[in-house]
């Protein structure tokens, strides 16, 4: 089938070589990660095969490249690429000797992939399939780095194997088949099955437009035929695509005010940076009978000679209830028994056993989950690192490894201090067998004084990306933070919502004594891609954006929500500006972009943001207010959300 000229396919190989390559992801919404509700990863070991090799074949529809994409014509491939699933760290090494790739433009609909393999690439009419040349190398397999979305791990260059291809969208045989063979098991696979999981698809067959077919027999005939195939990273030369992929995310910002909360909390999103290596020191107003904290920035390192000579918990998802041996006095409670959980926090009450490995804010400010045959789980908790975790992927690095509670009581009556430690633990979704260790190694420490009732949040080596291995509604990556949960017990209320802070740019902060009310929240609403429950409101062209607000004071008069492209770091806390405890996340500039009269509790935004195309890259942030400063008072500003950051990019 000719596709262009010779002069295009000598402009488009010269054009190759003179530039950056652009780039597409099949399908066209993976920029982010396989989960557009970033509420989860997973990941799929069915075609890159380690221990057996053998083959596959996927095939993408055209209109991943046309449409937001903007390919509208010929395009020379010059690269294909695979990548680990979202968030999972592997240190990789695999080799693949002699792999096989060759590419090819079929007119075969991905409902029409056959389970043989010679029927692809040699359809009966009508359809037709143009194959290119046969690429044979040998494919190592990088590190995971454990980003969202991850590196890509696995390339074929095509330019060094001399069969790059000419490929048209937009042609009689607008879509395009992969076939890659792999002869023989991965070299260097040691430990076994440590390869971590290759990410693939998940969506309707809509949305996917696509197919896969694979088999662990190396040159195999047929296969079974799948239809989440892997997620495929597309470089050529030409027009379209992106030359530098900016993903469209966002992240909560800055700090809410408006309430009287006792609680605190940050639940970083899936693929957010987490930024407190430095620590967190939590000073009580009184040790006797504490009623909020101080929370300022830094702690010393783990202390891993405060450990046992064995692990309290190497088990996944486990607890461990310990006596102190001493009372320790927090905001609305005390404890003299502490309940350590391996997914990275502590309870401060003796009667929960729940070790909650999703790490729900709601959760953490009492909302009971009852069962049949379980209590409500609704105490106080120190929350350091919580997420998913696991406390036996690295035994073999550390015969210690795991979930250590211990009290040094050297210092005397009065002068107790507790550890607890978790001593190179690793995460849920990471690889796992026998002899598989090291991938990821995590040691943090909470530390307890019985003296002033000052608690350290201390990190070692922890993840530098946030990441989620469940798919629980409300669920974030990770949550750092404290509450006293429930107040009264079961039969009390929850503490009330501080609303999300970000805590390493805010700190110093104080929290309050706890009131009747909490801060104000806002919520970005997105059509027509709704996103996640805590990640709605990406931004990226052909979407529109509306803000809501809730926890809005009763009595308020007038509220504004604002946008801007510049913010505070930290926000801005001015006299006659900002009310005591108040800060504002956008900068003195800011659009004032919809007004609310007499707002409720819930105020729903009508004015609609449509985000426009070629602005990728751009920061917007977003922060809801209340302007009663207006009509009389010392402060413009008497209470606000924390803010929104939407990063613009493609979907």
């Amino acid at each position: 089938m000719v596709l262009n000229t010779p002069r295009t396919v000598l402009s488009l190989v010269l054009f190759a070589g003179a530039i950056a390559a652009q780039n597409v992801t099949l399908p066209d919404f993976h920029y982010l990660s396989e989960n557009p509700a970033q509420t989860g990863n997973s990941g799929s070991t069915l075609w890159f095969r380690a221990t057996t090799g053998g083959r596959f074949q996927l095939l993408y529809e055209g209109s991943h490249f046309t449409g937001s994409n903007g390919v509208i014509g010929p395009v020379l491939i010059t690269k294909i690429k695979f990548r680990g699933e979202d968030g999972e760290i592997n240190n990789g090494g695999q080799v693949f000797n002699n792999a096989t790739i060759e590419i090819g433009s079929t007119s075969i609909p991905p409902s029409a992939l056959s389970a043989t393999f010679a029927d692809n690439r040699t359809p009966l009419a009508p359809n037709t399939t143009t194959m290119g040349l046969l690429g044979t190398t040998n494919v190592t397999v990088a590190p995971s780095a454990g980003t969202v979305p991850n590196n890509w791990n696995i390339e074929f260059d095509l330019v060094a194997l001399g069969n790059t291809i000419l490929f048209d969208p937009t042609s009689a045989e607008p879509n395009l088949l992969i076939d890659i063979n792999l002869p023989t098991a991965a070299t260097n696979n040691l430990p076994p099955l440590a390869m971590v999981a290759m990410q693939n698809t998940t969506g309707t067959t809509a949305v996917i437009r696509g197919n896969g077919c694979n088999t662990s027999t190396p040159g195999g005939a047929a296969g079974a035929v799948n239809p989440l195939p892997l997620v495929v990273g597309v470089e050529f030369a030409g027009s379209g695509g992106h030359a530098t992929v900016i993903p469209a995310r966002n992240e909560f910002y800055g700090a809410a005010c408006g309430g009287s909360p006792v609680s605190f909390y940050q639940g970083f999103l899936n693929g957010q940076a987490f930024d407190l290596q430095g620590g967190l020191t939590m000073t009580p107003d009184s040790a006797a009978s504490p009623s909020f904290y101080i929370v300022t920035p830094g702690a010393p390192a783990p202390d891993t000679t405060k450990t046992n000579p064995a692990a309290n918990v190497t088990a996944d998802d486990a607890v461990a209830s310990v006596p102190l041996g001493w009372t320790f006095n927090f905001p609305n409670g005390s404890t003299s028994t502490i309940v350590a959980s391996s997914n990275g926090f502590i309870w401060l009450d003796a009667a929960m056993t729940d070790s909650a490995f999703a790490a729900v804010p709601g959760r953490l400010l009492g909302d009971p989950v009852a069962t049949t045959s379980l209590p409500p789980y609704s105490g106080a908790r120190l929350a350091i690192l919580w997420k998913d975790l696991n406390m036996v992927r690295n035994v073999g690095l550390n015969p210690a490894a795991g979930l250590h509670v211990f009290t040094d009581t050297s210092g005397g009556s009065g002068n107790a201090v507790t550890y607890v430690t978790w001593w190179d633990v690793g995460e849920f979704n990471v690889v796992s067998g026998a002899g598989i260790h090291g991938h990821t190694n995590w040691t943090f420490q909470i530390v307890l004084r019985e003296s002033n009732g000052v608690v350290e949040y201390r990190y070692g080596a922890v993840p530098a990306i946030a990441t989620a291995s469940t798919t629980t509604v409300g669920c974030f990556a990770t949550v750092v933070g404290f509450s006293p949960g429930r107040i009264g017990g079961a039969a009390g209320v929850n503490s009330v919502n501080p609303q999300n802070r970000d805590i390493s740019l805010e700190s110093p902060f104080s929290t309050k004594p706890e009131g009747a009310f909490g801060n104000i929240g806002q919520q970005a609403i997105a059509a027509p891609t709704i996103g996640g429950v805590q990640y709605g409101g990406r931004m990226f062209p052909g979407q529109t954006i509306t803000w809501n607000a809730v926890n809005v004071p009763p009595g308020t008069i007038l509220g504004a929500q604002l946008l801007d492209v510049g913010a505070s770091r930290p926000g801005l806390q001015l006299p006659t500006i900002t009310a005591p405890g108040c800060m504002l996340s956008t900068s003195l500039s800011a659009v004032v972009w919809e007004v609310f009269v007499l707002p409720a509790t819930t105020t729903v935004g009508t004015a609609q943001f449509v985000v426009p195309t070629g602005f990728a890259g751009v920061d917007l942030y977003a922060q809801w207010v209340s302007l009663d400063g207006l009509l009389g008072g010392p402060d413009l500003f008497t209470s606000a959300s924390n803010a929104i950051k939407h990063t613009i990019g493609v979907n």
